[in-house]
């Protein structure tokens, strides 16, 4: 990336939340970081919101902590965190209405980097990164867990909800925004990373099938989760305009990349 040398520890080689760890770090000559490190997954942040509050936010304090003893910038991978959106598509001037755990923790972190970054003359860019797949990514996610359903013998997709809408963006275009930001982050900086339109649950289902060529049953439960978002759009304008970023890869092109991984 960019002519770096990359630095990718595991948990167990940095925890991000045990001081000692960091002093390890001070002397590997760090350019910069890409904080990605964190708890992810809303119900799970249900169960256990301590955990996400302790990782999600004291962690990054810890990482903010680092940058600033280093001299060096930073870009905080963060998420959704508007709630029902008012209006749509969603500008980063949107109100924030964090409605779960795991979104607090994010905004909480957020609100970490712009304090450090006006108050101690720091550079951090965040990125609200919006529905995010690709190839790998764990079943519990809606996306897998449709592609999953689709390749395997059973005749019926089963799923808890067709109606809700989000903004589907590819991890190739999201690691493009994220290799952007290295030579772009000045101060305090705030972008929207998505592909600036809506699928529904049904039509990832229709659209996953056309490509499979699979012609399967949908069953819906119709269980609506707690604290359901309803329809989400990213306004990704201020990225655009800024850093001429845009999303390249579609949604069909996304999904068939992930179907040809687990074809393999």
């Amino acid at each position: 990336m960019c002519g770096y040398e990359i630095f990718s520890p595991t948990s167990a080689e940095l925890n991000i939340l045990r001081q000692e760890d960091w002093e390890d770090w001070k002397t590997q000559n760090i350019e910069y970081v890409i904080h990605l490190a964190g708890r992810t997954f809303v119900p799970d942040s249900w169960e256990n919101p301590e955990d996400f509050f302790k990782i999600n936010t004291e962690g990054t304090l810890n990482v903010i902590r680092f940058c600033r003893a280093q001299n060096i910038g930073m870009t905080y991978i963060s998420a959704y965190i508007y709630g029902q959106p008012k209006r749509n598509p969603i500008p980063e001037t949107a109100e924030v209405i964090p409605n779960n755990p795991y979104a607090r923790s994010k905004y909480m972190a957020e609100e970490l980097c712009k304090f450090f970054c006006e108050y101690y003359d720091m550079d951090i860019t965040v990125l609200r990164l919006f529905n995010v797949f690709g190839p790998g990514q764990k079943e519990h996610f809606l996306i897998p867990f449709i592609i999953k359903q689709i390749l395997n013998k059973d005749d019926v997709i089963s799923v808890q909800d067709l109606m809700p809408r989000r903004d589907y963006i590819y991890i190739e275009d999201v690691c493009r925004a994220i290799k952007m930001s290295i030579h772009k982050s000045r101060g305090y900086q705030l972008y929207n990373v998505g592909s600036g339109q809506s699928f529904s649950v049904g039509e990832l289902i229709e659209l996953s099938q056309k490509i499979a060529g699979t012609n399967k049953e949908v069953v819906s439960k119709n269980v609506v989760r707690k604290n359901e978002l309803n329809d989400v759009i990213a306004d990704i304008r201020h990225i655009e305009c800024e850093w001429g970023w845009k999303p390249e890869v579609s949604l069909k092109d996304g999904l068939a990349k992930c179907m040809e991984v687990n074809n393999d």
